[in-house]
């Protein structure tokens, strides 16, 4: 079996789908691997390593898709602006994709229809389930900390105040607040984030437990109102609300969200949208 890594296309994106260890590990089970030059640089490995892993360094992306039977990926099959051709493109009937497909959202179903017609077998990794003999595939908990962290970095690099409280000559001033909406994986890393950086931390969710958990971290809980017995579904992920307590949501952080320097929001519902907690007036207050 051939297994090909191409070079991610999506503008900024640095990350690679295998290291040159877990290339040496596929190549110690029997598998071939074909590596498109500098794959690996965003994410500092280079070329060499591939090659000393065991790897095949291909010059063009259409000879790994031409060559491989199965496909590792780190974002959906993209269009290569350069080039205008689409990776989907390139991948032939019973071939694997093995990448984050998010085929729940919206701007990814005419791509899904798209493998669908062409024969490609997609296995998406945002549809692993948390559970403990899945957790090491479970590659979404892993990125999602990075994003945690990354995404409340960025935030305060942007933003144009102090994260703490800071003493000076001319009196205090006064540390940023942030509120976390949603306190999984990526919300509990910002929330963490953020009060390392010095801020007060706010934190909203309508799962009882995951608030507990933001609240542990050191965050001030936001009370939604919303009914556990509504907010909870099975294995503990959130359910999607109906419309009437998504309002009574909303009214609930309306306040706060006036008072924030900055909001991280990862409200998630597994296999659906991300639920619209803040609106443009929201955001406009």
């Amino acid at each position: 079996m051939i297994i090909g890594i191409p070079k991610e296309i999506m503008h900024g994106e640095n990350r690679v789908s295998a290291i040159p260890e877990t290339v040496a590990k596929l190549k110690n089970i029997g598998y071939e691997v074909l590596v498109q030059a500098h794959a690996g640089e965003g994410a500092l490995y280079t070329d060499e390593q591939y090659v000393q892993a065991g790897a095949e360094i291909m010059a063009e992306a259409s000879e790994i898709y031409r060559r491989s039977d199965v496909i590792l990926k780190v974002k959906e099959p993209q269009l290569n602006n350069e080039t205008k051709v689409h990776e989907l493109d390139l991948m032939h009937a019973g071939q694997y994709l093995l990448t984050f497909i998010h085929p729940a959202s919206p701007v990814n179903h005419h791509m899904v229809k798209c493998m669908a017609e062409k024969g490609i077998i997609g296995l998406t990794l945002d549809g692993i389930p948390r559970i403990s003999k899945a957790q090491k595939m479970d590659a979404l908990t892993s990125m999602s900390t990075c994003a945690g962290y990354k995404g409340m970095l960025m935030a305060a690099s942007d933003l144009k105040k102090f994260i703490p409280q800071i003493f000076c000559a001319v009196g205090m001033i006064k540390p940023c607040n942030v509120l976390v909406i949603g306190t999984g994986v990526a919300g509990l890393q910002a929330v963490a984030t953020a009060k390392r950086l010095g801020a007060v931390v706010y934190a909203a969710d309508i799962r009882p437990e995951a608030a507990e958990q933001a609240k542990s971290l050191g965050a001030k809980i936001i009370d939604t109102g919303i009914p556990a017995k509504i907010a909870v579904g099975k294995g503990g992920y959130a359910n999607a609300l109906p419309m009437e307590w998504l309002i009574k949501e909303r009214e609930a952080l309306k306040e706060t969200v006036k008072n924030m320097d900055i909001i991280f929001c990862s409200a998630l519902v597994p296999s659906k949208l991300a639920p619209v907690i803040l609106t443009e007036e929201m955001v406009a207050s």
